[in-house]
């Protein structure tokens, strides 16, 4: 028997699909030198309404590269209050590499994102880029793990 203190977190978690401007939330593919690389995606809008004060911003995915060429993501954010018009963005974090090194190359990247001070909407903008100028290959998906006002997600 568990103690009682032990709860079931998943019910106080959400998650939000973001940096995808699709409305399938399939991953994200990209191939060097071609469309989408190094080319920003506006993500989908995220109601705050009833989120606790932090989140985890997680980008995961697997990258295919041939010898000393990068994989890089940046993200950045915006929130409105009235879910139309945006302010301007801020950098959560500016082209980090996700993969490095010859063959497949998965990632996943974490970060801390504070919710205490934001507008009700908020959304993040990925810029992934492959360094290479053909062949190489990216697939990633992005997501907002957000909790309730009872319990931290980050």
């Amino acid at each position: 028997m568990s103690p009682s203190y032990l709860t079931d977190v998943g019910s106080f978690l959400a998650a939000a699909v973001c940096g995808s401007s699709e409305d399938t939330n399939a991953p994200v593919v990209i191939v060097a030198a071609s469309t989408g690389d190094n080319v920003k995606v506006t993500g989908e809008s995220i109601d705050l309404l009833d989120k606790g004060d932090s989140a985890l911003l997680v980008v995961t995915g697997m990258a295919t590269l041939t010898a000393a060429k990068l994989a890089t993501i940046a993200a950045e954010l915006q929130e409105s209050s009235d879910n139309s018009s945006w302010d301007t963005a801020e950098v959560v974090y500016a082209a980090a590499t996700v993969a490095s090194g010859t063959g497949e190359n998965h990632f996943v990247k974490a970060t801390s994102i504070a919710l205490k001070a934001r507008k009700r909407y908020i959304r993040f903008n990925l810029t992934p880029n492959l360094t290479h100028t053909s062949t190489d290959v990216m697939t990633y998906s992005a997501a907002l793990v957000m909790s309730d006002n009872v319990l931290p997600a980050a």
